[in-house]
Parts: C-alpha cells; sequence; structure tokens
C-alpha cells in the first residue's frame, strides 16, 4: 500500500473515529430529552381536575426538599380507607384518558388519591433526572402521610412510574405495589435498542428497577400487555422473577402500552387495593 492510500486510510478512519464520538456526544447531551419527553412545561400543561371530570380532586403544589415545586391533583380518603401515589410514565400527565379511568374507579371504591407531577412536568419546576424523581416520589409519599395521618398508602406506577414507585417502596413502609408495563433496566433496554452505542457508559439514569425490587418485601401486581412495543413482555417478566412472594404477573393479549386497565387486571388490582388499604 502506497503512502498517499495509508494516509487516506488513516485519515478515513479519523472521520469516522470523530463521527462516532460525535454521535456518542450528542446522545448524551440530549438523553434526558429522550428519556423524559413529557419533561417540559410547556408540552403537557396540567389542567385543573374539576374541568376534566375529576370532582372532588383538587390540585395542589408540593414544595421538595431540594426546592422545587411539584403540580398534583390530590383526593383524600373515604373514612377508615387508604390512599394511593399514583407515578406516570414518562410522555405525558395525569390527564391521560388511560390514567383518568383509573383515578375515577380509585375513587369510586374510597382511596384518596394523589397524582403527582414530576419536576419538569406539567408546571413543576426543576429539570427530571433519575434522583431528582426520586424525590418526587417520596415527597408525594410524605404529603398523603401529613394530610391523611395513619392512611395505609399503596403505590400505583405506569411505565416510568413504576421505576419511581420501587424507588420509594425501598424507603416508605407501603402496603403494596400495582406495576403496570414496568421495565427491569432502562439501561439495558437502551443497551439493546442501541447495540452501537455504549449507553451503559453514556447514562445517566440507569433506573435499575430489578435491582430494587429484590429489596422489596410488601405486596406486588404486574401488568403488562404482551403487544406492548415500548417495554417489552420480557422486561416485566424478568422483574417478576426478581420479586419477593406474595406476587402476581398478569400479561393480556394484543393490547399495546398501559393499556392494561380492564378485566382480568381491573378487578385484580382492585382486590389487591382492597386488602391493602381497603376499608378497616
Amino acid at each position: 500500500m502506497g503512502v498517499f492510500a495509508r494516509r487516506g486510510l488513516v485519515a478515513g478512519l479519523a472521520v469516522l473515529v470523530l463521527g462516532y464520538a460525535g454521535i456518542c456526544a450528542y446522545i448524551y447531551a440530549v438523553q434526558d430529552k429522550l428519556m423524559y419527553p413529557g419533561g417540559t412545561t410547556d408540552v403537557h400543561p396540567l389542567p385543573a381536575p374539576d374541568r376534566i371530570g375529576l370532582t372532588d380532586f383538587r390540585a395542589v403544589t408540593l414544595d421538595t426538599p431540594d426546592g422545587e415545586r411539584l403540580k398534583a391533583w390530590w383526593l383524600p380518603p373515604q373514612p377508615g380507607h387508604g390512599a394511593v401515589l399514583y407515578l406516570h410514565g414518562n410522555g405525558s400527565n395525569g390527564s391521560d384518558p388511560r390514567r383518568l379511568v383509573r383515578f375515577h374507579d380509585l375513587q369510586d371504591a374510597g382511596y384518596g388519591v394523589l397524582a403527582l407531577e414530576y419536576r419538569g412536568f406539567s408546571g413543576s419546576t426543576g429539570h427530571p433526572t433519575e434522583p431528582g424523581l426520586i424525590i418526587d416520589g417520596l415527597t408525594g409519599y410524605d404529603y398523603i402521610a401529613k394530610e391523611a395521618p395513619g392512611a395505609k398508602i399503596a403505590l400505583f406506577g405506569d411505565s416510568l412510574g413504576t421505576a419511581v414507585a420501587l424507588a420509594v417502596a425501598t424507603q416508605r413502609p407501603t402496603a403494596g405495589l400495582v406495576l403496570d408495563s414496568p421495565f427491569a433496566s432502562m439501561r439495558r433496554m437502551g443497551e439493546q435498542r442501541y447495540p452501537y452505542l455504549p449507553v451503559g457508559q453514556l447514562a445517566t439514569s440507569p433506573w435499575d428497577s430489578e435491582r430494587r425490587i429484590a429489596q422489596v418485601t410488601v405486596p406486588i401486581l404486574i401488568a403488562q400487555c404482551d403487544a406492548d412495543h415500548t417495554v417489552p413482555v420480557a422486561e416485566g417478566k424478568r422483574l417478576f422473577e426478581a420479586a419477593h412472594q406474595p406476587k402476581e404477573m398478569i400479561v393480556l393479549p394484543g393490547c399495546g402500552h398501559i393499556e392494561t386497565w380492564v378485566d382480568p387486571v381491573k378487578s385484580a388490582a382492585l382486590i389487591d387495593l382492597a386488602g391493602w388499604i381497603g376499608e378497616n
């Protein structure tokens, strides 16, 4: 190979290396936008609860220990009932119709509900990060404990919210968890989705739910759809295997991401909640 050919080969390799490094740098810089697409305050404004049919809910603002202000909807529990901290996924907020029907059913059962908006979401201040969202979940839990002293608290998470719920459950006493469309590891899903990138080194929010669920000893219900293209059902099964008893997993055929609130999942969840936080 002549000297000019070698120089050309070296130059070409240098361009490829620099290009790959540039792609990695870009992904690192924008990963929060990819991971938290709903985490821009002007993308999904949070309406007043009564405007979307949530009677008896009220809009509240929660102050986090690190200085953020979180928007939320709060429904106090009926006498003798517990409350549900609802932690939603990363693409929208509590006004998603798939979530509203759950709030109505929880209200009909007499439970209190706190539907929390994470930092950066729907008018809440701040920027979403894994440590920040965990602080938000703990702040939501502590708000319920203050507003409904003595009430048992269950956690209900969907998608990203399942990871937040598991993190909260490792730090606060919890009656039980409903996990809708959960993943075992955000980092591993990223590695599978982008095998040509060093996701393990780039990820600032690994969300290792598989590790956290092994620390949780309360009852767990996992629900997932086998046609979920956002979070593969294998993720939920992996998480289920890592969980302690008592646990149950229901896989529904033919539906997609967080489309689980139908029977038998709905009935199972309401029965479980009745045992966890139902009337004393």
